[in-house]
């Protein structure tokens, strides 16, 4: 599992275990949907700076990786 979908079920346990009315779940829904979002853009971002490391390290080696 990624860490940003771990993250996200965390906090968004964590922020809905207290008794809401509808109108503040569909606040924090959105809310929630952006962190989410967020933290997913960051664990692409990470892995393709990875994958970039990985690349450049098996180039200067003369190294091949297969992915």
């Amino acid at each position: 599992m990624a860490i940003s979908n771990e993250l996200s079920s965390e906090i968004a346990a964590a922020i809905l275990a207290e008794k809401k009315t509808p109108q503040e779940l569909n606040q924090l829904k959105d809310t929630i949907l952006r962190v989410h979002t967020a933290l997913q853009k960051m664990s692409e971002e990470s892995r393709a700076r990875r994958f970039a490391t990985r690349a450049r390290s098996a180039t200067t080696s003369g190294e091949q990786h297969s992915s």
